[in-house]
């Protein structure tokens, strides 16, 4: 059974005012952590999706484990990276029997989280298995195959989080504890950096 790992890192981040994919993380930077976290885990290829900012990321994490794939049109919003994606995975040499759609900055989640969401997939528990929010489902998470014509249809702000909520007959949640937590502004930024600093030490 082969899964892939596609992380989601194209936008602009307008809220941060700095490319937050580049930000350092203990002895890495977000987007290098969240390829690691993936390379760590039982995943058998990683993807990363950029946009913004393309070639300066890229060129940051050029000696990763990772294969880029460019999403000209990331300003439409995450539906369209995710569609992108999806096609590029497609259309490469993988021929994966799910995705895991992952974000950039969500430096909380490991491979242990991510493992934990691979094993429910391999024990058949759904054919999607999305991370528990508040009042939602949704990623990290885990798409079968069945579901990459789907995705692939997503366009605009459209997130993974719609396809759920379309077919929660068949998804299986996880609690994730505070591991999703986001880094969205520099606010959270410095708080979370220093919350890990402090646990670390």
């Amino acid at each position: 059974m082969s899964i892939v790992a596609l992380i989601l890192a194209a936008g602009n981040s307008s809220r941060m005012g700095e490319a937050k994919q580049l930000l350092p993380w203990s002895q890495n930077t977000l987007l290098g952590n969240a390829i690691d976290v993936a390379n760590n885990s039982n995943i058998d290829k990683t993807f990363v999706v950029l946009g913004a900012e393309a070639q300066r990321i890229q060129e940051k994490i050029v000696s990763r484990n990772c294969e880029v794939i460019l999403n000209e049109n990331w300003q439409e919003g995450l539906g369209s990276s995710i569609s992108t994606g999806i096609s590029g995975i497609v259309n490469s040499e993988e021929r994966p029997d799910a995705v895991l759609i992952m974000l950039a900055d969500q430096p909380f989640i490991d491979n242990t989280y991510i493992n934990t969401l691979i094993g429910h997939y391999e024990a058949n528990d759904g054919k999607i298995i999305a991370t528990q929010y508040r009042s939602k489902m949704g990623v990290p998470a885990i798409f079968d195959k069945s579901f990459f014509s789907g995705l692939q249809k997503l366009m605009g702000d459209e997130g993974a989080s719609s396809l759920i909520l379309k077919n929660t007959d068949t998804c299986f949640s996880v609690d994730p504890g505070k591991k999703t937590t986001d880094l969205d502004t520099p606010e959270d930024y410095a708080t979370f950096k220093l919350l890990k600093f402090k646990n670390k030490t």
